[in-house]
C-alpha cells in the first residue's frame, strides 16, 4: 500500500520523471487530498524502517502546501481546512525539527483564521458545521489545543487565543436555553446540506455521532481540560453532556450502552426526545457505540469518573458482543469501516488492558487485510455500498487511512497519528 501511495510522491508532467497522478480535486484537505497521504507514508516509514517512503512523504507534504498556495484554505475546519494541514505539519516537525518553523506560521494563520470567523451563535438552531469534528469547532479546538501544546503556546499567541475562543464557544453551544432546548440542536433549516435526516428527524435533530455529534465536542473539550484551557469550565461541562449521553442511551435489555443516530426534536418544543423503541446505529467512528465509547472512555479519564469508565467500557463492550452482521461494518476504511474499529480497539485495550478489546482489534485487522486485492490500485479500495469498490487514496474514506491504521499493528510508536482521528492524546 505504502508503495503504491508514494505515486503521490511524484509531481505530473516533472521533465525526465515518471509522472504521478493528476493532482487531487481537493488536494489540500485531510479528508481526502494530500495531507493524509503525506501522514500515512510518514509513519509507514517509521513502522517499515525505509528511508525512501519517509522521502516520498515529505514529497507529497510539499505537494499539500503547493495545493495551498493555489487554491489557500478557506475554511478552519480540521477534515477540510486550515486545521487538517497544520495537524499534519504537526506530525513532520515532531519527526523533523526543521518543520517548526513552517508549523508556527500555519499556527498563527490558523489562530488568525478562527478569530476572524464569526461563530454562529445558539438560538434557533445550528449547522452541524458550526460544532462538529469535521469542519466545526470540536475538532479545530483539538487541533488548536495540540499546536498550543507542541508550540508550547503563551496567553496572547493566536493560535492559543483561537483555543480559548473555540473552548468558550463550545460551553455555550452545551448549555440548554430557556426553553431547555439545547444549544447544538440543528433546526430543519439546515437539512439540505445533510441528506436523510428530514425522515429520522423531521422537527429536528440532537445529533450523537462522534463525527458530528455531541460526543465530538465532549473530545474536543476533553482536550481543551487536559490542557488546562478553560479553567474548570471544560471538565464541568463534561460531567453534565456525558451524564446526558448515559441517559439517552438505547433502553433495552441488552447488555452494555448504545445509541442511535440522532435523537428527534419534539414538534413545536425543539426538545430533545429520548430514544424509546430506536434501533442502534451502525458499529463505526462516525455513528455509533465505538466512536462514542471512545469518547466517554477518554472523558472518564480527565474526569477520574469510574462509573463513566464503566459505561464506555460497556458500550465498547457491546459492539465486541455482536455478530458482523449487527455491526453492519463492510468498508476497510476509517470513518465506517474495519480500520476504523482496528483504531479505537488498539486505544480501548492501550488504556483498559481488555483482552476482549485486543481480540476485537485482531478481528478487525484480519477484516482489514481480506479486503486487500493487488489488482486495485492502492491495494484497499473503499466500499460506500457493499460490493461496489471506490480507488481512493485519502485518509477518511481510502487507502491512507487503512495503512495508518496498519502501521499502529506494526509498530506502537506508529499509533501517535490516531490522535488526529480521536482527538484526544494517544
Amino acid at each position: 500500500m505504502a508503495d503504491r501511495l508514494t505515486v503521490f510522491a511524484r509531481t505530473p508532467g516533472a521533465s525526465g520523471e515518471p509522472t504521478g497522478p493528476e493532482p487531487l480535486s481537493d488536494g489540500a484537505s485531510l479528508a481526502d487530498g494530500y495531507p493524509g497521504i503525506a501522514l500515512s507514508l510518514l509513519h509507514a516509514g517509521k513502522a517499515l524502517d525505509e528511508p525512501g517512503l519517509i522521502e516520498a512523504a515529505q514529497a507529497v507534504l510539499r505537494r499539500s502546501a503547493q495545493a495551498t498556495a493555489e487554491r489557500p484554505l478557506s475554511e478552519a475546519g480540521l477534515y477540510n481546512g486550515t486545521a487538517g494541514f497544520a495537524s499534519i505539519l504537526l506530525e513532520f516537525s515532531i519527526h523533523d525539527g526543521r518543520y517548526l518553523p513552517s508549523l508556527r506560521r500555519v499556527a498563527d494563520r490558523l489562530g488568525e483564521q478562527i478569530a476572524a470567523r464569526p461563530l454562529l451563535e445558539p438560538g434557533k438552531g445550528l449547522p452541524l458545521s458550526a460544532f462538529d469534528v469535521i469542519s466545526g469547532a470540536a475538532g479545530q479546538l483539538a487541533a488548536a489545543v495540540r499546536l498550543c501544546s507542541v508550540l508550547e503556546s503563551r496567553p496572547g499567541d493566536p493560535i492559543r487565543t483561537a483555543a480559548e475562543r473555540l473552548t468558550a464557544y463550545l460551553l455555550r453551544v452545551t448549555e440548554p436555553d430557556d426553553r431547555h432546548r439545547f444549544g447544538w440542536f440543528t433546526s430543519t433549516d439546515y437539512y439540505a446540506a445533510y441528506p436523510g435526516y428530514d425522515e429520522q428527524a423531521p422537527y429536528g435533530m440532537y445529533n450523537i455521532g462522534f463525527a458530528h455529534g455531541l460526543p465530538g465536542i465532549v473530545a474536543g473539550l476533553s482536550a481543551a481540560a487536559v490542557a488546562g484551557i478553560g479553567g474548570s469550565g471544560p471538565a464541568e461541562t463534561i460531567a453534565r453532556t456525558t451524564a446526558w449521553l448515559v441517559e439517552n442511551r438505547l433502553r433495552d435489555d441488552v447488555p452494555g450502552a448504545a445509541w442511535p443516530n440522532v435523537l428527534q426534536a419534539e414538534e413545536g418544543t425543539g426538545l430533545p426526545v429520548p430514544p424509546t423503541g430506536r434501533r442502534s446505529a451502525r458499529a463505526a467512528w462516525c455513528y455509533g457505540a465505538p466512536g462514542i465509547g471512545t469518547a466517554l472512555l477518554n472523558a472518564a479519564r480527565v474526569l477520574g469518573d469510574t462509573a463513566l469508565e464503566a459505561t464506555a467500557v460497556g458500550a465498547l463492550q457491546r459492539v465486541v458482543d455482536w455478530s458482523p452482521a449487527e455491526r453492519y461494518i463492510f468498508s476497510p476504511n476509517l470513518c465506517h469501516g474495519h480500520a476504523g474499529l482496528l483504531a479505537i480497539y488498539q486505544r480501548a485495550h492501550a488504556l483498559t488492558g481488555s483482552a476482549a478489546f485486543e481480540s476485537m482489534a485482531e478481528q478487525s485487522l484480519r477484516a482489514v487485510l481480506s479486503k486487500a486485492d493487488e489488482a486495485r490500485p492502492y491495494v484497499m479500495a473503499d466500499e460506500p455500498r457493499p460490493g461496489e469498490p471506490v480507488d481512493d487514496p485519502g485518509f477518511v474514506n481510502g487507502a491512507a487511512g487503512v495503512l495508518l491504521a496498519l502501521c499502529g499493528v506494526l509498530a506502537p510508536r506508529a499509533t501517535g497519528w490516531d490522535e488526529i482521528f480521536l482527538l484526544s492524546p494517544a
